[in-house]
């Protein structure tokens, strides 16, 4: 599973090759359907294997890549990926497109099916992370912010499955099971294997819609790994991290006082102390 800065990514949203600077020609007939039937072209710019592609808004507000042809009349919806598998439309849709205004996604993560860990009454401070079961960083996330939540944190996990075979039925045993399900697959974390330690359960049509609600939110605020972290930083601003976080960076995403971290296997995300700094 490809992992890039202490997070595991999309099997289809890896690192993929730069696109050639934007440019500007005139809408294409293919582009005419859609452009009839309330889509809005944003802008459009060079792809790659001589396509040009389109940041394409649809009426919900979403955002989503097309691709014309060279002579303009067949257009091309979906994913774009290199001979290796490298998925190219995640990566102009990151680039081209307006940068999403993260605070329309909070009441979402308020409504999205989550687990809650550390402090459940008047919190301190709430976060959401977006995770997989089986996904290592998630695990040592979940290890990082334990001093945190006893501290007054209030963590909302919210759990997707993709990365293994058995990551939605995990995930789904997770939203079943609740806290006491999270803690036994944190602390029977297989790390060599990068497995939860926890079964996994049937994905009845019910849990399936609710992991399908977290995916297309993890996917709308552009989250293209695990963890994914959303806050409110100290002026109340939502903010967004992709991966695991350093540690001097969990005082701002917490909102509390830097903690006491001692755990060696954090020691690869910054210096690590016995005591809280004063």
């Amino acid at each position: 599973m490809p992992r890039f800065a202490g997070y595991l990514v999309l099997p289809l949203a890896v690192a993929a090759a730069s696109a050639a600077a934007p440019s500007g020609p005139a809408t294409p007939p293919a582009l005419e359907f859609p452009l009839q039937h309330g889509y809005h072209a944003i802008r459009s710019f060079k792809a790659a294997s001589g396509l040009t592609g389109w940041v394409i808004q649809s009426q919900d507000g979403t955002y989503s890549v097309f691709y014309s042809t060279a002579d303009g009349q067949s257009l091309i919806a979906g994913d774009l990926l290199t001979s290796n598998g490298e998925n190219l439309s995640d990566r102009y849709l990151e680039q081209y497109a307006p940068a999403p205004d993260l605070a329309v996604f909070w009441p979402r993560f308020e409504h999205a099916s989550s687990i809650v860990s550390g402090t459940h009454s008047n919190p301190k401070s709430v976060i959401y992370a977006i995770m997989d079961p089986n996904c290592i960083f998630c695990h040592l996330l979940w290890i990082a912010l334990k001093p945190y939540e006893a501290a007054g944190l209030q963590v909302r996990w919210v759990p997707v499955g993709f990365l293994h075979e058995d990551s939605a039925a995990k995930a789904a045993a997770l939203l079943s099971g609740g806290e006491g399900a999270l803690t036994q697959l944190q602390e029977h974390f297989d790390e060599k294997a990068e497995s939860g330690g926890i079964a996994g359960i049937a994905v009845t049509p019910e849990l399936k819609r609710e992991l399908d609600v977290n995916l297309a939110l993890m996917r709308d605020a552009r989250v293209q790994g695990t963890p994914g972290i959303f806050y409110r930083n100290a002026a109340g601003q939502v903010r967004r991290q992709s991966g695991m976080p350093s540690l001097a960076e969990l005082v701002d995403i917490t909102g509390l006082p830097a903690q006491p971290e001692t755990n060696p296997e954090l020691a690869q995300f910054g210096a690590l102390a016995a005591t809280v700094p004063k």
